[in-house]
């Protein structure tokens, strides 16, 4: 049995955690998190003991970065990486794979989630609950599919972006790196890297200085 550390007893590191413990073979053995209101208490039954200053301290197997800011994500992953620490990745029984998928490490693989044929899902991305992937995407390394999220084929996702909830990418278009598409659009074209598209059609959102 693979003894797992999850960084983040947050909301989306209790679904992880929830994901965990259903698999075979592994089991969590610790949450680790800095939020003052959880630290020496239980999550779900796993214990808290305090922040990543304790992974050293607790035997395990692997770490899970149940992070939900991509960026955070990253750096932590590329910390824990240089330290060697093995990357656990988590895939809910629900989850539908066909078998031809390619999985990086540290990923997260949630509930009802379907990846088809040929898509290939880099490290440290979340393929969040119910979302679909269709056949022959690539999911780039520190995204975030968000729940009910929807993918048509060919579709390629990059570094550190977000699709999210509800969201819907049409057949081969491109999500650029870092680039966040709104809850409930439909990316109908190419989204340019680090800009914040929404609406339907999805189209770039423009802030105002403060």
């Amino acid at each position: 049995m693979k003894k797992i550390i999850i960084m983040g007893a947050g909301g989306h590191g209790q679904v992880v955690a929830d994901a965990l413990m259903l698999m075979k073979g592994a089991e969590p053995v610790a949450f680790l998190d800095e939020n003052p209101a959880v630290i020496g208490k239980s999550v779900l039954g796993i214990p808290v003991p305090g922040g990543n200053e304790h992974l050293s301290k607790i035997e395990h197997d692997g770490v899970v970065i149940a992070l939900g800011n991509n960026q955070l994500r990253k750096r932590i992953f590329e910390e824990l990486t240089a330290a060697g620490e093995t990357l656990f990745t988590v895939i809910h029984p629900s989850a539908i794979i066909s078998p031809s998928v390619k999985i990086g490490t540290g990923c997260m693989i949630l509930a009802g989630a379907v990846i088809n044929t040929g898509a290939e899902i880099k490290d440290n991305t979340i393929i969040n609950t119910n979302s679909t992937i269709e056949h022959h995407n690539v999911i780039g390394p520190h995204a975030h599919i968000a729940p009910g999220a929807t993918l048509g084929g060919e579709v390629i996702v990059g570094e550190e972006s977000m699709v999210g909830i509800g969201a819907t990418v049409l057949p081969r278009v491109t999500i650029g790196n870092r680039a966040m598409l709104g809850a409930g659009s439909t990316a109908t074209g190419n989204i340019a890297e680090d800009i914040t598209a929404a609406g339907i059609p999805a189209k770039r959102l423009k802030f105002k200085a403060k």
